[in-house]
């Protein structure tokens, strides 16, 4: 009876250690960089009317970002292209345009949408500027401190710009850093 309860103590013994078996796999996890961003707002003006708006310059309203970023990321802004339109009372032939030398932009401080230091954007050909590096953050959604800002332009067009419509084609590039 005893070797009856061995033989079966060790046949019970042997079919537990198969059950009981690990088994080790390999997964592989791809995972793309991601910088995104939603933007609010548009760097709309108001009309230069008076002395003052010509040569003190007036502020652009707010473009609000809030990224997205799995990478420390950067955002770029230049001045694309500026184009001129004659008006009544002015010059038939714009030659002194608005350049851009006479737009600054400054990301916002706080919540009161002031802008403590407009940039001035240096010339690389009369109508085009940039890119210059307005914001770095890090990685996070926009609850994370720094991934939501609001950048402004200020152009100021002293009385050297002839009178003119003006558009002025701004770009933005969020990018990996």
């Amino acid at each position: 009876m005893i070797i009856k309860n061995l033989l079966l103590t060790i046949l019970l013994l042997t079919s537990l250690s198969t059950i009981g078996q690990t088994v080790n796999a390999t997964m592989n996890v791809a995972i793309n960089s991601i910088v995104t961003s939603t933007t609010t707002g548009s760097p709309n003006i108001a009309p230069f009317v008076t002395e003052s708006d010509i040569e003190n310059g007036l502020i652009t309203d707010p473009i609000s970002f809030a990224v997205k970023s799995n990478r420390l990321w950067k955002l770029t802004t230049s001045i694309t292209n500026i184009t001129a339109s004659p008006i009544t009372g002015g010059p038939t032939a714009i030659t002194a345009p608005l350049q851009p030398s006479n737009i600054l932009w400054g990301v916002v401080n706080g919540s009161n949408g002031t802008v403590t230091l407009f940039t001035p954007f240096v010339n690389t050909t009369s109508t085009s500027a940039g890119p210059v590096e307005a914001k770095t953050g890090v990685r996070g959604n926009p609850s994370t401190t720094g991934n939501t800002f609001t950048l402004r332009y200020k152009v100021i067009p002293t009385f050297t710009v002839d009178p003119a419509n003006y558009v002025v084609e701004v770009t933005y590039t969020l990018s990996n850093q």
